[in-house]
């Protein structure tokens, strides 16, 4: 019984010290730290139109948006690197 327990902490313990680059491949990260701005390095930078900042859902001030539900949006602008050719991911809370 010990063997497997030792076993199995190895593979969880090796597993989860594995490393991922999360930045590879981004073309767009949009924090929302009181503007619309892509801090990816990619220069995708949005333009907020009739928003209004709002706290997070982790409590952080200006760390999100309030849309008004009619006119309110971010237009981010056709970049090259926002047109992939290969399959894709998206993440949004």
């Amino acid at each position: 019984m010990k063997k497997y327990f030792f076993l199995y902490f190895l593979l969880i313990s090796n597993a989860s010290f594995s490393q991922i680059n999360l930045s590879k491949g981004l073309v767009a990260y949009y924090p929302f730290n009181g503007d619309a701005n892509d801090a990816s390095g990619n220069g995708n930078h949005g333009i907020a139109y009739n928003v209004t900042p709002a706290t997070d859902n982790f409590g952080k001030p200006n760390s999100a948006f309030s849309f008004n539900g009619t006119n309110s949006y971010i237009r981010v602008p056709n970049s090259p690197s926002l047109n992939p050719t290969s399959q894709i991911s998206i993440c949004a809370w």
